[in-house]
């Protein structure tokens, strides 16, 4: 039986869906949303969505299967009832990829080759340390097996991709960085090759981004493949394919009613419990000083029934904070018993605590994946509009909720330095803050820019 966290309920029928011209499917919410920041910044309408029937009309559709923690068979067919809701309405498709390879990354590809064609493999994201050598994940220069991420999910054995899709029956072939690196026409003629030699998976190589840059541009053109990644890849796919916005692009003003309460209190959760998310949340806490009230939320704590006194206590405490217009930082403390299968409820309890506070809050910040979709799903959300990338490795997006607009930034737990939430913070609430809100009500810095008083402390 499936711990995953339950499909969000839609207010909409489900119909057939208008076309598309990228389809994106991802196995978290976090990675669903970076992996269409290439997107939204060529002026393509993006949408992200948590149910695959939602539907979605928009340039890019990216749908978050939340497939990650359930078993290999369960994880392929919700990739498949994916496809198959869009089945005819999209001109590209892009499987998405955690960088660090975890999730039911060999069932889902398989899945997806009978119905789309050859997959052409490429996990590497090298802007934030992750890249692919010799058909195996590294992660800063370290086998991504030996990584914090991969204790902390309690996986085991190599990171090896080859071996990994051949395991599951693929005729996989390795394209290694010399390959790779010939020009556009040779590389494009290899990769054709291997179709027509009956190859049903292709594992390429990547170091920089200038390798992910050639391999999408080598492959735009080719029928009878389907694109696999991360966000890394997902960068480059959209001027490979020439896509272009139909809609206004992300520079242009929203309406007054579309726009976020610049005034209206920010909420950071870190859902996550990654070294990264933990010094994040730390800088956050002595940047914003004062103005913040923390919320250490124990394991214990959210194993709590909704009808448990304590948990009623803390979500009336985040509420009333909130209320004073104070911006809140919910973490969740290390603890001796906490057990990483007991992830999907601890993010689901986390979501039923908070969801009831979003409506006092402007800007709403979440790190983790599974811990970002049990919260909007609890609020009622299923849809939102990717709008940019406010830093590295994060997503911005709007989406309405009671009637008023919601700015909600995510980021998976591994991605950014120590500073980035205090920066992101700094932007939206800081008093010295030295960049005013543009239209969408996002900063006007682009990501990794600091405020002067950021460089001088």
């Amino acid at each position: 039986m499936s711990t995953a966290t339950p499909a969000p309920r839609s207010n909409r029928t489900a119909s057939p869906p208008s076309t598309t011209s990228l389809l994106i499917l991802a196995d978290d919410l976090t990675g669903t949303a970076d992996s269409a920041v290439g997107c939204a910044s060529r002026g393509l309408r993006t949408l992200i969505s948590l149910s695959p029937d939602a539907g979605a009309a928009a340039d890019v559709v990216a749908i978050d299967t939340d497939s990650r923690r359930l078993s290999p068979d369960e994880a392929a067919q919700r990739c498949v009832d994916g496809w198959q809701q869009w089945q005819g309405g999209y001109r590209h498709l892009f499987k998405k990829l955690d960088s660090t390879l975890r999730g039911n990354v060999a069932a889902e590809i398989a899945a997806l080759v009978p119905l789309a064609g050859m997959a052409i493999v490429a996990p590497a994201f090298p802007a934030t340390g992750r890249t692919t050598r010799n058909g195996h994940q590294w992660l800063h220069d370290q086998p991504v097996e030996e990584s914090e991420i991969w204790r902390n999910e309690g996986l085991a054995g190599r990171a090896d991709l080859v071996a990994m899709l051949q395991a599951v029956g693929l005729r996989t072939v390795h394209l290694d960085l010399e390959q790779l690196r010939h020009t556009i026409q040779e590389l494009a003629r290899q990769l054709q090759a291997f179709r027509q030699q009956g190859y049903q998976a292709v594992i390429c190589d990547g170091e920089n981004d200038g390798d992910l840059a050639r391999l999408a541009s080598a492959s735009a053109a080719l029928t009878g493949v389907f694109h696999v990644g991360s966000a890394g890849l997902g960068r480059h796919l959209p001027e490979a394919f020439g896509l272009m916005g139909s809609a206004e692009p992300p520079t242009q003003p929203l309406p007054d009613r579309q726009r976020p309460d610049t005034h209206r209190p920010m909420l950071s959760v870190v859902g996550s419990m990654t070294e990264v998310s933990l010094q994040q949340a730390q800088q956050l806490k002595q940047r914003a000083s004062s103005r913040l009230r923390v919320f250490e939320l124990t394991p214990d704590q959210l194993r709590r029934t909704p009808d448990d006194a304590i948990r009623n206590a803390t979500g009336h405490a985040l509420g009333e904070a909130l209320a004073q217009g104070l911006d809140v930082l919910v973490t969740i403390a290390c603890s001796s018993d906490r057990n990483p299968a007991e992830g999907p409820l601890l993010a689901r309890h986390l979501g039923e605590l908070l969801a009831p506070t979003l409506s006092r809050v402007g800007t709403l910040f979440v790190t983790g994946g599974e811990t970002a979709r049990a919260l909007l799903t609890s609020a009622g959300i299923d849809t939102l509009q990717l709008i940019e990338e406010p830093d590295t490795g994060m997503a911005g997006l709007l989406t309405e909720l009671e009637g008023a607009p919601l700015r909600v930034i995510t980021k998976a737990g591994g991605f950014g330095d120590e500073t980035a939430l205090a920066r992101l913070w700094q932007r939206y609430r800081g008093s010295a803050a030295a960049s005013t809100p543009d239209e969408h009500g996002f900063s006007q810095q682009g990501p990794g820019t600091m405020t002067r008083n950021e460089e001088e402390t």
